[in-house]
């Protein structure tokens, strides 16, 4: 969605607040939040997508703990609030921060609304393209949790009122995977201009052919993330997905954005972006770049769009190892985020066209689809540049600067996949989830050794988050089953797209 939001309707808050429902550890209280009490038959449809969509751009706990915490925090974005400075930088474990995507989908109502969306508007010829958008957030709610989290409830979640399954089973992540495709080849033949509008939609305002981009471009960010898993499948899906029609300009990015009213920034209901959440959650209105982003950033345009330099004029950034909240080296020796990247109004980018053509940047190189390797890795940096444009306006954007810049972005042989890997990284800038889910499956860009005492990984970065407890007694012999694929539950264990 490219236009501001100007309010929140009774009925957005409403369903917002049914998504913010916790879980409970208590067997019975858990069967409840598997059933309805709320009585959605008397939801509009429509409504609950403009729910989901808003709770999947800024939910206060996923945001705030998943996203900026221990997303940018492990893929060294960002080190400097106290939080991401004194856990996600060096791998300290927090249950809170490790069951925030969890609780946040299936305790908050996520994944209850959703299919109870897809359930009621199925076969509906008045419900047909929502139902195709309800299919395709569907994929991007799955995708998150089971990036993190490995195998998770996916075929039974969601079913407790409409056909008590209080004990969903955990889903392989290579059968959630096939089905991503499956979902999204259905989504994208049901989508028609012309037919039945797209109330409530907060990313693309009802616009078909926008969606149908979308659709596309997810499917090659899921493509690209089994490649090296099976390159057969990938290959296969990354050519439907560019025939079919992906993003072709920053004007087709999915993005929400917000606004600064009562309703949207207080508690539950704060739909800022992580970086907001977090920095106002901590009593700091600013987070500070790592060594690693300034070393990648060097005389890219960027670094003047998201940072200030110290009040001697140098960027400055931090070494996770060595920095701790309140250091006498921190502080105004550093430098800052820009703040119109922290504000209650600021954006929350899903999905660019810079991301896309530097995914086919990679697979062209690897040799999983034809063109221009070079051709598709500047288009992507230039569009990853400009794409900020969202968070402030165009002084933000200098044309000459970015000329200067991209004639020097010439891919060095024998470095090309680390260097086009390292833009993939810099793309996905406050995108924490996306960021190390991404950089788990390409081992760029080379980050900095984690050797400060404390680390609970003893300086590794974890691969995956650990179920929740509550999952123990909650769903106890799918949660075991679950685990033991994964070490007892470790978050050092790998998911299964992760083979390097």
């Amino acid at each position: 969605m490219k236009k501001h939001i100007l309010q929140l309707t009774k009925h957005v808050l409403a369903i917002l607040l049914v998504l913010t429902t916790t879980n409970c550890a208590d067997d019975e209280l858990f069967r409840e939040t598997n059933t309805n009490p709320e009585g959605f038959q008397t939801i509009e449809p429509y409504t609950q997508i403009t729910g989901i969509e808003a709770a999947l751009s800024g939910g206060w706990f996923e945001q705030w703990r998943a996203n900026l915490i221990y997303g940018e925090g492990f893929v060294q974005h960002l080190g400097g609030s106290w939080s991401v400075a004194n856990y996600g930088s060096f791998y300290i474990a927090n249950r809170e921060y490790q069951d925030a995507l969890w609780f946040s989908n299936y305790g908050g109502g996520i994944v209850r609304n959703l299919t109870d969306v897809l359930e009621r508007t199925k076969g509906k010829p008045e419900y047909t393209n929502l139902n195709a958008v309800a299919k395709t957030l569907k994929v991007m709610v799955y995708q998150r949790l089971t990036d993190l989290y490995g195998d998770v409830p996916y075929s039974e979640a969601g079913f407790g009122d409409l056909q008590k399954i209080f004990y969903p089973k955990y889903d392989s992540q290579k059968d959630i995977y096939t089905d991503f495709f499956k979902v999204l080849d259905e989504a994208y033949s049901q989508l028609q201009s012309g037919s039945d509008v797209i109330k409530g939609d907060l990313f693309y305002e009802g616009n078909v052919a926008k969606w149908k981009k979308m659709i596309n471009s997810l499917r090659l960010r899921t493509a690209m993330r089994i490649s090296k898993v099976d390159p057969a499948l990938a290959k296969e899906q990354i050519k439907k997905a560019v025939t079919n029609g992906i993003f072709t300009s920053n004007d087709d990015n999915c993005f929400m954005k917000h606004d600064a009213t009562t309703n949207e920034t207080t508690g539950a209901l704060n739909n800022g972006n992580g970086l907001s959440h977090a920095l106002k959650a901590t009593g700091d209105l600013n987070d500070h770049p790592t060594l690693t982003i300034l070393e990648a950033l060097k005389n890219d345009p960027r670094k003047e769009i998201w940072f200030r330099p110290n009040p001697n004029g140098i960027y400055e950034g931090i070494d996770p190892n060595n920095y701790r909240w309140g250091h006498p080296n921190g502080g105004d020796a550093l430098s800052k985020t820009q703040p119109y990247l922290s504000q209650n109004s600021s954006p929350y980018l899903h999905l660019t066209y810079s991301e896309t053509q530097l995914l086919l940047a990679e697979a062209s190189f690897r040799g999983l689809y034809p063109g221009d390797t070079k051709d598709y890795y500047k288009k992507g940096i230039e569009a990853g540049i400009r794409q900020w444009i969202i968070f402030k306006d165009a002084s933000i954007i200098d044309n000459n600067a970015i000329t200067t810049f991209l004639a020097t972005k010439n891919l060095t042989p024998g470095k090309e996949l680390e260097e086009i890997a390292t833009q993939q990284w810099l793309t996905l800038f406050l995108n924490g989830m996306e960021a190390y889910s991404n950089y788990r499956r390409t081992n760029f860009p080379v980050m900095i050794k984690i050797t400060r005492a404390g680390s609970d990984t003893q300086g590794v970065m974890p691969t995956r988050m650990p179920y929740p407890v509550e999952e123990s007694t909650n769903n106890r012999e799918n949660f075991l089953a679950a685990s033991a694929k994964y070490n007892n539950n470790s978050w050092l264990a790998k998911v299964w797209w992760d083979v390097d």
